[in-house]
Order: structure tokens, then C-alpha cells, then sequence
């Protein structure tokens, strides 16, 4: 069904497609491209931005969970598709079903998958996940001989990949990462000597391929920087990437209102001269945060605008003072208007957060509407 409330956020599928472009080039075209698509792709739509990129002929998709998995393949993704969570007994048998690659990084994971496995005619590919730092999940490396040998002994299982991930990455000349890297480099030698080479080798984020190019082995992913975002403001422009996504919704009413009077719960805005308030149907409900209150602004009119009070449950309220601004006009909460913009990056750096939670945190209420230009 077509939406038909005015609060969207709106997705422009091209950028997301010149942006692999971009880094595609960028890692050159002997290195396999992971886009990773896990969160609903960043709050993003999984499924609309895999149909995109299938038809860029991206190597391979990333999810967090199965059940994202599963519901690419209902929608036709027939790519690779790896699952960076470890597998529980429970979901288990959604790797056999829609043909799903595996994380493992301890001897209960390998049982999981052995348990279904069996019946399938294929095996199950695994990624073994190696410690290295991030502290999350993973083997470390002198326990890494035993994870080996038990997936070696299962004949339904087979391993495809090895992994981590850099908690650092995005930093100028991090020495962690390096240390990182080095681990993971030590953990390959384990493979080596086991006589067991990994089709996949992967590890570098959207920070490492900007930052670590050694770290590129056979396979990227990136994460953020497919949907238009550094993962820090102070990186250098390496690759030409620009945001995917607008919030943005339309006026519903417009009142004046006098010096004196309040707007919204708490009365944390007290209108210091006779001015003109604006109400959009748009709250914390939707994902844009409580905590922006009296922080951000709406560019609606070709002005900006400042958040006038406390952002509520599904509405909020703006200061435009004598702006002539009608209910129906387009308000942007997140995105650009008349050459003004407001970034991710704007309203994560106002509340101490990162983009990706502001991406990620635009809730399923806010209908997707996809766009190609």
C-alpha cells in the first residue's frame, strides 16, 4: 500500500549504488565487496537496497541475524548472504532453509549447525570468527586449532571464510588496530599450518578500508559508508560518498502565539516575543530522539528553524518566527532543502551519539519511500 502519511523517510537508491561504485573502486577489483545490510540496512530498507545492489553485482551481503537472512531470500536475493551472530538451536535450522552462511567461534556453535545439518545436501559454509581485540565474540587464536578440527570433522560443515572485526579502525594511525591486525595475520598462519585455506578472508569495516588497506585481503564490508557516511567526522575524504536517506515530513498546523506563553510539556520553551509555531507529525515514536529537544532545527520554507520545546510521542513543534510558512509546506527533520542541510552526523554530534544510531533508530512507523536520482 502506498503510504499515505506525510512523515517518510525517503531513500535514494542511486546513491546507495554510486556509493558501492565508489568503494568498489576505491578497494579495487580484485577484492570482493560484503555490503553489509543488517538493521533493515541501517534503517535503510534490507530488501530494496539488496534488489539495488544485486544489480551492481556486489559479491555478497551481510546480515546480523538469520531471520534477515531468511527474509532476503523471500524477497528474491539470491547472493550470498553471511550472518555475522552466532548460530542458536532455535534458528538454527534457518541456515539450511534459505542457504545462509554461519559464524562460529566455539565447539557448541559447530554442534548447533552438526545438529541440522545432517539431512542437507549441501554444506553449511562457516566463517570462523577469531578474537583479536573487540572482545565480542570470538576464538582466540591458540584455541583456534580445536575449531578447526571439529568443523573439519563434520561433513555438512564446511568453512568459507575466516573474520574479525576492528574496534579502532576509524582512528588516525591506530595502534590497536595494527595489533589487531597483526593477531589476525597470526591467526591465518594456524589455517596455514592446518592445510586449510579460506576462500573468504575478511576484516576490514568501512574505517579499515578507508584507513588499513592491508587489511583488505579477499573481502571488504563496508557498513556506514555504503549509505553515504564516514564512521568519523575527522577522516579524509578518500571515497566520494554522499547520505541515502531524508526525514522529512509536512506541516500539519501553524499558530501564533505571544510573548510569555509556553509550547509542549515541561514549558521548557517560553516564547520571548510574539512568534509563529509550526506542529509536525513527527515524534521520538518515530526515532528522531527526546534528547534533540531545544537541540535541532527543520528546515521547512527554505529557512532553518529551531526546535521549539519538548519533542513528544508523535509530534513536535518548531520556532518559525515570522517565516510565511502554511500547513502542507515540506519540513526536513534530516536531509537537505533550498541548499541547507542537516546531517546524521548533525544530530548525533548534539546528543554525544554516531550516526548509525540515528539511521538505525528511524523507527518501522516512518513508512521507506525509495527513489532513484
Amino acid at each position: 500500500m502506498k503510504p499515505t502519511r506525510p512523515t517518510v523517510a525517503e531513500i535514494n537508491l542511486r546513491a546507495i549504488s554510486e556509493n558501492y561504485q565508489e568503494i568498489k573502486h576505491f578497494v579495487g577489483k580484485t577484492v570482493k565487496v560484503m555490503a553489509v545490510v543488517k538493521a533493515n540496512a541501517y534503517g535503510h530498507g534490507d530488501l530494496e537496497v539488496s534488489q539495488a545492489l544485486t544489480k551492481e553485482k556486489v559479491d555478497y551481503f551481510g546480515v546480523a541475524f538469520p531471520e534477515e537472512g531468511a527474509r532476503l531470500r523471500q524477497g528474491g536475493v539470491k547472493g550470498p548472504i553471511h550472518v555475522f551472530t552466532l548460530p542458536v538451536k532455535a534458528q538454527a535450522r534457518l541456515f539450511v532453509d534459505y542457504s545462509l552462511e554461519a559464524t562460529v567461534c566455539s565447539l557448541n556453535d559447530v554442534k548447533v549447525l552438526a545438529g541440522v545439518a545432517g539431512g542437507n545436501k549441501k554444506p553449511i559454509k562457516v566463517h570462523v570468527k577469531v578474537e583479536t581485540g573487540m572482545n565480542r565474540i570470538g576464538v582466540r587464536v591458540q584455541d583456534l586449532d580445536g575449531i578447526i578440527k571439529a568443523v573439519g570433522r563434520e561433513r555438512r560443515l564446511e568453512i568459507s571464510g575466516v573474520f574479525t572485526h576492528f574496534a579502532t579502525s576509524e582512528e588516525p594511525d591506530s595502534p590497536f588496530a595494527r595489533r589487531q591486525l597483526n593477531e589476525f595475520e597470526r591467526a591465518m598462519r594456524v589455517f596455514q599450518r592446518q592445510g586449510v585455506e579460506p576462500e573468504l578472508v575478511h576484516c576490514a569495516n568501512s574505517g579499515a578500508i578507508l584507513q588499513i588497506p592491508e587489511s583488505y585481503f579477499s573481502m571488504v564490508r563496508p557498513g556506514i559508508l555504503l549509505y553515504g557516511y564516514y564512521p568519523a567526522r575527522t577522516m579524509s575524504q578518500k571515497v566520494q560518498v554522499r547520505p541515502a536517506m531524508t526525514v522529512k515530513t509536512s506541516v500539519a498546523h501553524v499558530k501564533e502565539i505571544l510573548a510569555g506563553e509556553s509550547v509542549s510539556y515541561g514549558r521548557r520553551f517560553v516564547a520571548q516575543r510574539r512568534t509563529r509555531i509550526a506542529t509536525l507529525p513527527i515524534g521520538y515514536a518515530d526515532g528522531f530522539p527526546r534528547t534533540l529537544t531545544s537541540k535541532s532545527h527543520a528546515l521547512i520554507g527554505g529557512g532553518k528553524h529551531p526546535i521549539a520545546g519538548t519533542i513528544c510521542m508523535d509530534q513536535l513543534m518548531v520556532d518559525v518566527g515570522n517565516s510565511q510558512i502554511d500547513a502542507g509546506d515540506e519540513a526536513v527533520l534530516m536531509g537537505e532543502q533550498a541548499g541547507q542541510r542537516i546531517s546524521a552526523w548533525d544530530l548525533a554530534d548534539r546528543i554525544g551519539t554516531v550516526p548509525y544510531e540515528i539511521l538505525c533508530g528511524i523507527s518501522s512507523r516512518v513508512p521507506r519511500t525509495f527513489v532513484y536520482s
